[in-house]
């Protein structure tokens, strides 16, 4: 049997950082409640599928690349894969080869496993002319992630619930150096923690209409108003990486950064400036400290669209 050319999509799959991340109760279930707002960021990784049709009427998923040390049934690209195929009603088998270049660390925090996931899905629904509503694709996602649904769409977002109320923001930019200190945080004890505050006060969406308008304005609201409510347990817990953040601020804030702050559940941490200058000035100041070589910095910018 001939069997058609393979189709070949490709898409960069951006990282995230969160502006700010309130815990702002638990649900009966266990999952946390959150506040945030997320943006993605120039940082990322390039997914590409290739599709053809399989004669055995079965499902067959490979994979290359960066992500392959990862056991298939815990790999998001590939339960991405395989839930959208569950519920697409496709009625025929197919092959799906995955391919992931990496460029976002993993355990950091920035989203990337997630964005990964939600890449595969919309590579799907594009090779496959949308056969999901988005609403039941989002739903999809949150089953997979809680910040995939965020991944699905591609605007810096005010994100509620467990991740599934999502309202785009436009107009939120900044200059970013992002710092992965050589160290995970594990994201289950982190929120598993007693001391983890729950009850953080509520935000509301109204302020990100200073978006629109100054966006320094909007960053200096974040800094007086909000936090990751994450990081006082990170510093708690892991020492070595309260050691890092104190060396990293201390070499951004001589550039006048407009919020430094841990992203999602660690490690990684960013600065945020206002000008190209001032972050080049950031990046060869975290570049030079002794105690941060054996990180990771990036130099992105926060993505629209």
């Amino acid at each position: 049997m001939n069997l058609p050319t393979p189709a070949k999509l490709s898409a960069f799959s951006p990282a995230k950082i969160n502006l700010f991340l309130h815990i702002t109760g638990r649900k009966a279930d266990g999952y946390h409640l959150l506040q945030s707002v997320f943006c993605p960021i120039t940082l990322g990784d390039q997914v590409s599928i290739s599709v053809q049709a399989n004669p055995e009427n079965e499902l067959v998923v490979q994979r290359s690349g960066d992500l392959v040390h990862i056991p298939e049934e815990i790999d998001l690209t590939v339960r991405a894969c395989k839930a959208f195929y569950t519920h697409a009603n496709l009625g025929i088998g197919h092959s799906v080869f995955i391919h992931v270049s990496k460029q976002v660390p993993e355990q950091a925090g920035l989203g990337g496993g997630s964005s990964n996931a939600a890449t595969v899905l919309r590579l799907l629904q594009q090779h496959h002319q949308h056969p999901i509503e988005p609403e039941q694709l989002a739903s999809i996602g949150l089953k997979l992630g809680a910040d995939v649904p965020f991944f699905l769409q591609e605007s810096s977002a005010f994100v509620e619930g467990i991740g599934e109320v999502i309202t785009p923001i436009q107009g939120i930019s900044g200059h970013l150096i992002v710092y992965k200190p050589p160290l995970s945080c594990p994201t289950p004890k982190i929120f598993s923690d007693p001391q983890l505050t729950r009850n953080s006060s509520d935000v509301k969406i109204a302020v990100f209409d200073s978006a629109r308008r100054m966006n320094s304005e909007l960053m200096a609201y974040l800094e007086a108003n909000t936090q990751n409510a994450l990081q006082a347990v990170v510093s708690r817990n892991f020492p070595d990486w309260e050691c890092q953040f104190g060396v990293f601020s201390s070499c951004v804030a001589k550039f006048n950064p407009q919020l430094i702050r841990m992203s999602g559940s660690g490690s990684a941490m960013f600065a945020v400036f206002a000008s190209p200058s001032q972050l080049s000035n950031a990046v060869a100041a975290v570049a030079d400290a002794p105690e941060l070589t054996a990180g990771q910095w990036f130099a992105c910018q926060i993505k629209n669209g």
